[in-house]
């Protein structure tokens, strides 16, 4: 049976036609074309690919109004919450020291860890007991600190970390993201989540797309996927490609994309020959590698016509 207070809330969210009311201003972005409003983005990226140092640059772009890489706008200044779960706060601080280099002073950042020696919960925001799926304490921990700092986006890092459940069960991934979903209607919210790829997961198919590890779930109910990895240029030289392999808002800055860029002391930076430097041994890797498959089916087709007599 339906609740009176339920009744009323769906009768409020009824609209007929196109509503005048509702405003047309809406802006459905944050950082165009990389992170929606209101909305859930994937970092995707190997472990230890560099995807924290992405999150900062793009935490700090958004926090301070800044445009990221003097390329791409920010549509929504705000607060950004940042808790990692994987460094300790003496290692984070460091990384903050050196994106400091570039960057003034940021009131509007606002960061934990949960590795702090004043912690004493498990950052899981979801697990289940006897079979059945429940929100933690963290989840009540996270949602105080969204109402208290009431940021425009909380960045997870990682979802691995935070998750508690079979990343692999589409029924928990859709659990998890309700949760999130709740606090993002509610405090008017975003959240960005740090994804980890095997190297499996991470092999760049026939259109350059990249397969997903875990649950479908997780990717398909965020509407935007970022793919961060490394391309080796020479010994000792990494380029950093930047892809918006999914995005469910429309933009013309999505043609500026992918991006190949410099990582000099925590700061990502665009430079034209640099770019195309790294897109050309892209390439060869690339041609490298179809080189090796098509030796392969060749020794495969050889093999199977050899006969002894």
């Amino acid at each position: 049976m339906l609740s009176d207070q339920l009744k009323e809330s769906i009768k409020k969210a009824l609209y007929v036609d196109n509503e005048a009311s509702i405003s047309r201003d809406y802006n459905p972005w944050i950082l165009e074309p990389l992170i929606p409003y209101r909305s859930i983005t994937i970092l995707d990226g190997l472990g230890g690919s560099g995807k924290s140092w992405l999150a900062l640059d793009l935490s700090y772009s958004i926090s301070l109004g800044l445009s990221f890489l003097e390329m791409f706008p920010v549509r929504r200044v705000g607060a950004v919450l940042y808790l990692t779960a994987e460094e300790a706060k003496e290692v984070f601080v460091q990384r903050l020291d050196m994106i400091r280099k570039h960057y003034p002073k940021n009131e509007n950042f606002t960061w934990i860890s949960l590795l702090d020696e004043n912690i004493e919960i498990s950052p899981y925001i979801c697990k289940k007991v006897r079979g059945e799926q429940i929100k933690t304490a963290m989840a009540e921990v996270l949602e105080w600190l969204i109402d208290e700092i009431k940021p425009v986006v909380v960045v997870l890092d990682s979802l691995i970390n935070f998750f508690g459940l079979d990343e692999n069960d589409s029924e928990d991934a859709m659990y998890f993201y309700d949760i999130l979903k709740s606090m993002m209607r509610k405090y008017e919210t975003s959240f960005m989540l740090l994804h980890h790829q095997n190297k499996e997961g991470m092999r760049a198919q026939a259109d350059d797309t990249i397969s997903f590890r875990g649950s479908g779930v997780l990717r398909e109910q965020a509407r935007s996927r970022i793919i961060y990895k490394g391309i080796k240029i020479d010994e000792g030289t990494i380029a950093r490609k930047v892809t918006l392999e999914k995005s469910n808002y429309y933009s013309k800055l999505r043609d500026s994309l992918p991006l190949y860029l410099k990582f000099e002391e925590g700061k990502h930076i665009y430079d034209r020959q640099f770019y195309f430097l790294a897109k050309e041994a892209e390439e060869e890797t690339k041609k490298k590698g179809n080189k090796k498959k098509e030796n392969k089916q060749s020794k495969r087709s050889i093999k199977q016509y050899d006969v002894d007599f």
